[in-house]
């Protein structure tokens, strides 16, 4: 969706200045703007103050701002305009890899692993800070714009943290959803539920489609319930089309798996021979010398002011109430998808 141009609430802004709109959607609005000072550019989010700052809006600032990971786009900070709530953060200049992987009609499996490595890391780090993203896909990670592009994680709106409630509620993107999201579990291992959708993820970069969709489904006023039975039955195929290698197909059959108790984990991922094959050399390292910093938030703001702010923003009296931004974050009455 294309952003609204008319719209331009950093304009007088002291620290910010626009440079073009971006894009927009049901969350709002983003627009390229550069920090005066530096004339380093950032991507600002904005969503309109008041009863439109949900529990998932909460959720991604705070969780979002604990993030300090080169496979992250990094937060930066919040703050408020007359009418909205605005998050500053790093701007990736290479696009989404939904329209990266479309361009290219499906990627090379030896370009698919980069990426998917990449992928990987970033969601060990979430994980390993306590943060489930629970709609991991290919329109929620950014590339960087280098030559070879480097891969970074972007939308925690769906986020969870392991100090909140455990995961029950059927957030996130269908055709991404692991099956026990979709058959009602009473709760759900956030992290198992992310590496599913790591592996359709892998799945659509290797084959440019989605592996529970089928062409006949179009126009079918049934095709969503289809999708989520056959997410449910892992009813999928390799298209013989496009030459995959066997220990690729090997690792997604073992990601795709209906039982999270038998389907592989980071740790198992990160050790089979697809996965390990041209892994930069310091990779393995680089999480330990990430998760040192995870007392710290990742921009210019603790994380009182982030509250304050946000708090501001749902409208609460005072801007310290930090109540209420726990009250919204609460997992009570999550919805599906």
């Amino acid at each position: 969706m294309k952003a609204r141009g008319s719209k331009n609430p950093l304009e007088n802004n002291s620290k910010y200045e626009k440079i073009k709109d971006l894009n927009a959607g049901a969350f709002g609005f983003v627009q390229l703007a550069k920090e005066k000072e530096t004339g380093e550019k950032v991507a600002i989010k904005f969503m309109e103050r008041g009863h439109k700052i949900t529990k998932y809006v909460a959720r991604e600032i705070m969780n979002h701002s604990h993030l300090l990971h080169p496979h992250i786009v990094q937060f930066k900070e919040v703050f408020l305009t007359k009418d909205y709530l605005a998050i500053a953060m790093e701007y990736a200049a290479g696009g989404d890899m939904f329209q990266y992987v479309k361009h290219r009609g499906g990627l090379e499996e030896v370009e698919a692993r980069w990426f998917f490595q990449q992928l990987i890391i970033g969601m060990d780090y979430c994980h390993k800070m306590g943060v489930v993203n629970r709609d991991i896909k290919l329109e929620n990670t950014l590339l960087d714009g280098s030559k070879r592009p480097l891969l970074k994680i972007c939308d925690f709106g769906y986020s969870k943290n392991d100090k909140d409630s455990v995961p029950k509620s059927k957030v996130g993107t269908p055709g991404y959803t692991a099956p026990e999201v979709i058959a009602n579990s009473r709760t759900y291992d956030g992290k198992l539920a992310d590496v599913w959708s790591s592996g359709v993820m892998l799945y659509v970069m290797l084959f440019c489609e989605y592996p529970f969709e089928r062409p006949e489904d179009s126009g079918d006023p049934h095709r969503f319930q289809k999708v989520l039975e056959r997410i449910l039955a892992v009813d999928y195929n390799f298209p013989s089309s496009i030459p995959v290698s066997a220990e690729c197909k090997d690792l997604l059959s073992k990601i795709l798996v209906a039982d999270p108790a038998k389907r592989y984990t980071i740790a198992d991922i990160q050790r089979h021979p697809w996965y390990t094959k041209d892994l930069p050399a310091g990779v393995t390292r680089m999480n330990d010398e990430c998760l040192k910093l995870k007392d710290h938030t990742a921009g210019y703001q603790n994380e009182d002011d982030i509250r304050a702010v946000v708090a501001q923003a749902i409208g609460s009296r005072s801007a310290l109430d930090e109540r209420m931004v726990d009250d919204i974050m609460d997992d009570s009455e999550d919805t599906y998808y």
